[in-house]
C-alpha cells in the first residue's frame, strides 16, 4: 500500500467516492494508486509531460497490480484526457501561474467536471483570480 505525505492525504480527502479522476503533472502516480487501492475511486488517468515521471508511474502502478484502475499518459497538461472522461481533476505541487496555463490551454475539457483540485506552491493568488474570471 502506498503511504502519502500529509499534503497528498489532503489533497485525497478532497476527493468525492467513486470519482473518475485526472491526477494532472501525476509525478509518481502516487495519489491515483492510493485512491484505487483504496477503493476511491472508479478509475484514473495519471498524467505528465515529462519521460521520466511517466516512467516512475507505470512502474508505481504496475507494481500495485492496478493497471485496470490507473492509466498513465504521457502528455501535456489536460491533452492527456478526453472531454467528459473525467469528473474530477487534481492539478497539485506546482506554480499558480503554470496551473492557470494548463486550465486555459484545457478549457474545452473543463465542461462537466465536477470538482477542480487545485494547490498551487506559489501564486496562489492568481488562481483564486482565474476561478474568479472563468
Amino acid at each position: 500500500m502506498v503511504q502519502l505525505s500529509k499534503r497528498l492525504l489532503t489533497i485525497a480527502s478532497q476527493i468525492p467516492q467513486n470519482s473518475r479522476v485526472a491526477d494532472i503533472g501525476t509525478d509518481h502516480a502516487l495519489l491515483p494508486v492510493f485512491l484505487a487501492e483504496n477503493g476511491r475511486i472508479l478509475h484514473a488517468v495519471a498524467g505528465d509531460v515529462n519521460p521520466g515521471p511517466v516512467k516512475s508511474a507505470r512502474a508505481q502502478v504496475k507494481g500495485a497490480n492496478l493497471e485496470h484502475k490507473v492509466d498513465v499518459r504521457q502528455g501535456d497538461g489536460l491533452d492527456v484526457i478526453s472531454p467528459h472522461e473525467v469528473d474530477t481533476i487534481v492539478i497539485a505541487g506546482m506554480g499558480g501561474a503554470l496551473i492557470c496555463d494548463i486550465l486555459n490551454s484545457g478549457r474545452d475539457k473543463l465542461q462537466g467536471i465536477r470538482r477542480l483540485i487545485l494547490q498551487p506552491n506559489v501564486g496562489e493568488d492568481r488562481v483564486r483570480r482565474w476561478l474568479y474570471e472563468n
